[in-house]
């Protein structure tokens, strides 16, 4: 019989040599750690950035507690930059990029977690892909504080991936991420998200466990719609993986599974629920036909600058067959 054992189990129970390979893993391709530098607007990265006009009409509404905001036309497409949770400690940036012409609507989460780098160094560069139609919502670094950190969490914070659909920031007993949470279920209701891509990491490699649980979980996509959605992201998954080596394949955990399903088809649903809640996999119960989804690299013997590659490799291929991008 398998036991099941958590991530922060898995390496308080390895000991130093598995902090020390941990470490090495996120290392190994001797880059500077992205918990070094902070992904913001004045970043040199984005300094090709150039006209920036405040839209000082914008409503002071809740959907746009992000209301600080630069703008960039590009063309007839525009390029739209907003603070999550701006003012606070927790402010992290949010980018919204139109195509100017009709299309679905996807969101990508990186940083949810801060030990989890391949995911949101993967998120930075996705945050400047231009969509041929439709619409992406990106936010490479939803828990900003603990990606400067590189630890999960901080416990002044509370697990993002553990609190939708959230507090609003209004909410005066709420945890910083409760109210992240909230405002990216408000982000995914505004721009109508048909697709949300939660980009995270686990140590061990799914296929090669030796224990059932969270610590294993590299090389996994997770469908968290219900399971007549699962065709739609086995297409992905077998796309990506006849691109990549054997063991940097994908499993797809979920075909017979129905834990999480559309909240139209869940009788019980209370969208009320004032604290706790769910991880991502969940969101479809607020936000009408939005199709959650769950990546997980593996952090073993795998450089981040890898994890990052596949988890682009993913959410390209993702948005291609949604008809975001042009099939290269």
């Amino acid at each position: 019989m398998r036991q099941t054992a958590s991530r922060r189990q898995f390496l308080r129970l390895s000991g130093a040599a598995a902090g020390a390979a941990f470490l090495a893993a996120c290392g190994a391709d001797s880059e500077t750690p992205l918990a070094a530098s902070t992904a913001t607007p004045e970043d040199p990265e984005r300094s090709t950035v150039a006209a920036v006009v405040p839209n000082a009409s914008e409503p002071n509404t809740a959907t746009a507690a992000t209301a600080r905001r630069r703008e960039l036309p590009l063309g007839d497409r525009r390029q739209l930059e907003r603070l999550a949770l701006p003012g606070t400690d927790w402010e992290t940036p949010v980018f919204i990029n139109r195509s100017g012409q009709p299309g679905p609507s996807v969101m990508v989460l990186g940083g949810v977690h801060g030990n989890e780098p391949g995911g949101w160094a993967a998120a930075s560069e996705i945050a400047d892909w231009m969509p041929d139609r439709g619409v992406t919502v990106v936010i490479p670094r939803a828990n900003i504080v603990a990606t400067r950190a590189l630890q999960r969490t901080l416990p002044d914070l509370g697990d993002l991936n553990r609190f939708y659909p959230g507090e609003p920031s209004e909410s005066a007993n709420a945890f910083p991420m409760q109210r992240m949470a909230y405002s990216i279920v408000e982000l995914a209701r505004e721009f109508e998200v048909g697709l949300l891509l939660d980009l995270h990491e686990s140590w061990g490699f799914f296929n090669e466990r030796t224990a059932d649980g969270t610590a294993f979980l590299g090389q996994t996509v997770t469908n968290g719609a219900s399971v007549e959605e699962t065709p739609r992201i086995e297409a992905v998954t077998e796309t990506v993986n006849a691109q990549v080596s054997e063991r940097e394949q994908l499993v797809l955990r979920d075909r017979d599974r129905n834990r999480f399903t559309n909240f139209t088809q869940r009788p019980n649903f209370d969208p009320s629920w004032p604290t706790g809640g769910t991880s991502s996999l969940g969101i479809g119960r607020f936000v009408a036909g939005l199709v959650p989804v769950l990546v997980e690299m593996g952090q073993q013997n795998q450089p981040k600058s890898r994890r990052a590659e596949l988890h682009q490799l993913f959410v390209r291929t993702a948005l291609e067959r949604e008809g975001l991008l042009a099939t290269v």
